[in-house]
């Protein structure tokens, strides 16, 4: 009996911490979805104003936006994994917002660009954007 007891705390101890470092697709859409007729120069005011973006709660050093449907994006998740957890979609357009360097506020350049993306998801939603090689 306390075997079985040690066993399923750890397994809630597993699944809590598992809870904790994954992202949501809410958070995904948050982070990635780009609305629409956002431009280049959109970067600092969506990262920093109205979605409030951070990574270790400092400024975060690059984030990509897609400008593309939220059902495309979605539909990369439908495809086949390219190594059991990551899929892989091609012909994107994307917006890489890169932190200007020696500056203490949190500003970006925007470099708009079509590329492949690679995604990681969960229950056929895409919760988080990995780089492709071309990106």
């Amino acid at each position: 009996m306390k075997t079985r007891q040690s066993f399923i705390i750890l397994l809630l101890v597993i699944c809590a911490s598992l809870a904790v470092n994954s992202q949501s697709y809410n958070d995904f859409k948050r982070k990635h979805l780009a609305p629409a007729g956002m431009k280049e120069d959109d970067c600092t005011t969506l990262i920093v104003t109205e979605r409030k973006i951070k990574e270790k709660n400092q400024c975060k050093k690059i984030n990509t936006f897609i400008l593309e449907t939220e059902d495309k994006i979605k539909g990369v998740c439908n495809t086949p994994a390219t190594d059991g957890k990551n899929h892989k979609g091609t012909g994107f357009t994307v917006i890489n917002c890169t932190k200007i360097e020696n500056i203490i506020d949190c500003k970006y350049n925007g470099v708009k660009r079509t590329t492949d993306i690679i995604l990681t998801c969960e229950n056929r939603l895409p919760v988080h954007y990995g780089r492709s090689n071309n990106s």
